[in-house]
């Protein structure tokens, strides 16, 4: 078979090997995005794997690449822009879309983000038909992994690039087989949620109103992309990169008594931070002045116990 692979990252990379691995001809088509590493990884993994890479240079070329590609199917994971069916010539029941969540919920570029940042207990991967809209369409395969504190943003995205590999090799399989794939949901499925891509305000920890467990969530979702969530120390932004829950006998009444949300109850081997709902959050790293810099050395960089870190004020508007 030969299979066509749409990618603007190097989540792409787990899904070309494996199938080029099986002995499948492979090519992708390969929007370059904003980050040079990771542009460099996936020509590197394209030349030392021998599978053809052809690059976006204007939007027309992605029509003549699959119309002359006479690809038996393709998966797009990750391409930002909406393909528009009737330039593919007939092909479109043969190109499926790879969505890192169960959708119909989190629709929208960054679905990553937005579960992590709701603390959602699993964490979802789709793979459905093309359709006229993003994100739609019959959704043919579905797999969900459970939600653990040690998955940020970018090491989820690894996970679940690997994890697509199993719906992509079913899909490939019902169609070499000549089997007709039942749509586990339609496309007018009414429970349906649409994220945009996260605004200024959104990366920001709200001490009066958030709970230490959902600060714990941002943090996560914001690492590394964003450096962690943001917030400010003495009119200087800081952003915080990784947290947890403290142990409950240090969120005892006595140690919180009169303290605000954002006070620095102390730092020794992590940053302990009070929140708004009496709990303690253990801050192990931070980005600061251009630096990351572990708790453990955060007095060493004027960080007191007793000061509070502030929320600041930022729109949201576009």
């Amino acid at each position: 078979m030969r299979i066509g692979i749409i990618s603007n990252s190097d989540c792409c990379i787990p899904l070309a090997y494996t199938l080029a691995a099986q002995q499948l001809q492979v090519c992708i088509y390969y929007a370059a995005g904003n980050e040079p590493f990771v542009n460099q990884k996936v020509q590197a993994f394209t030349k030392q794997n021998q599978i053809p890479l052809f690059q976006e240079k204007q939007d027309n070329d992605f029509y003549q690449w699959i119309n002359t590609g006479k690809y038996d199917a393709c998966f797009i994971i990750g391409y930002r822009k909406l393909i528009q069916i009737k330039k593919v010539n007939g092909s479109a029941d043969r190109i499926f879309n790879i969505h890192f969540s169960s959708l119909p919920a989190y629709k929208g570029p960054v679905p990553v983000f937005w579960q992590l940042r709701a603390g959602e207990q699993t964490l979802g991967i789709s793979i459905h038909r093309l359709n006229e809209k993003f994100d739609e369409g019959n959704v043919l395969w579905r797999k969900e992994i459970k939600n653990q504190d040690f998955l940020n943003y970018q090491m989820t995205l690894q996970l679940l690039s690997q994890l697509c590999v199993e719906g992509a090799l079913f899909i490939l399989q019902m169609l070499l087989n000549g089997i007709s794939i039942v749509p586990l949901f339609p496309s007018d499925s009414t429970v349906s949620s649409y994220q945009t891509r996260p605004k200024a305000g959104d990366v920001i920890v709200q001490w009066e109103t958030m709970t230490a467990q959902e600060i714990c969530h941002l943090i996560r979702a914001c690492n590394p992309w964003n450096k962690g969530a943001i917030t400010f120390y003495k009119n200087q932004e800081v952003k915080l990169m990784d947290a947890v829950l403290a142990e409950s006998e240090e969120t005892s009444e006595k140690n919180v008594a009169g303290m605000e949300p954002g006070t620095i109850q102390e730092i020794n081997k992590s940053l302990q931070i009070y929140c708004s709902d009496r709990k303690i959050i253990s801050v192990n790293m931070l980005f600061f002045q251009e630096c990351y810099i572990p708790a453990y050395q955060c007095n060493m960089v004027g960080f007191v116990e007793g000061e509070r870190f502030r929320t600041p004020t930022i729109s949201n508007a576009k």
